[in-house]
């Protein structure tokens, strides 16, 4: 072969080389290049923070009952104030998702509602969650009522000097209002000191003796507990599902 017949194969040989190149590139996806202004913003532009913590965010607005309609900085900052006088962080009463129903967040719409938003203090004060929980969400539970049995306190504290007919009317109506025998409280000795007596003159000098209603009129056992010693217990508020046994195989 000569050398004009090598050079027309090489021509040749680099034409298709070419096409080839040329096809191949033509099926690829067309990639649009950034302008300029868009690059230089996209190095100036720090990446998108991560979302707010849960101590941050408002509830989405479904799952609003009690706070419905009030302004979201307002609802964070109420939503702060619960945390801090019950001590806990916002998983206490959310899970994820946000909006799924529990019964934490039950309890403290009954709280809200029966309350802190339906009572007041006699000199007419506005009632909040720390004025029962001070910085504990079971108040009851850390106050000092164990250990009482045994210790005689002879006589009345809360009732004292009231008339032995007022006395019974009284006692009655608290019987009644947490469905309960005298026995719930007091022991075959009336003047032997129990857990229950204690809480018993909590609550009497806390809610019906320091409390009124937002109409000024009084505070009753019954209005809370109607009937029930453990009011919260019986109140159908959501429950996590209880898990089942394991199922039996055959072998």
């Amino acid at each position: 072969m000569n050398k004009a017949s090598r050079a027309k194969l090489v021509v040749v040989v680099l034409s298709m080389v070419l096409l080839i190149a040329s096809a191949i590139d033509a099926k690829q996806p067309e990639r649009t290049q950034p302008e300029p202004d868009s690059l230089l913003s996209a190095a100036q532009d720090p990446k998108p923070a991560d979302p707010k913590p849960a101590a941050q965010q408002a509830p989405p607005a479904d799952t609003l009952q009690i706070l419905k309609g009030m302004p979201r900085p307002q609802i964070i900052q109420e939503m702060r104030k619960i945390a801090a006088a019950l001590g806990v962080e916002c998983n206490f009463c959310y899970i994820n998702p946000f909006s799924a129903e529990t019964a934490r967040k039950s309890v403290a719409r009954l709280m809200m509602r029966d309350y802190t938003m339906a009572l007041k203090h006699k000199d007419g004060s506005e009632l909040t969650c720390n004025d029962c929980h001070k910085g504990q969400p079971n108040p009851l539970r850390t106050l000092p009522f164990d250990g009482a049995v045994g210790k005689k306190v002879p006589g009345r504290q809360i009732l004292k000097g009231l008339p032995d007919e007022r006395l019974t009317q009284v006692m009655t109506a608290f019987t009644k209002a947490l469905g309960v025998e005298c026995t719930y409280c007091h022991t075959s000795d009336f003047d032997e000191e129990t857990p229950r007596r204690q809480i018993a003159r909590f609550m009497m000098t806390q809610f019906t003796q320091g409390l009124v209603k937002k109409d000024g009129s009084a505070v009753t056992c019954n209005d809370c507990h109607q009937g029930h010693g453990r009011l919260l217990a019986v109140l159908p508020f959501p429950r996590r599902p209880e898990p089942q046994p394991a199922k039996k195989t055959d072998d």
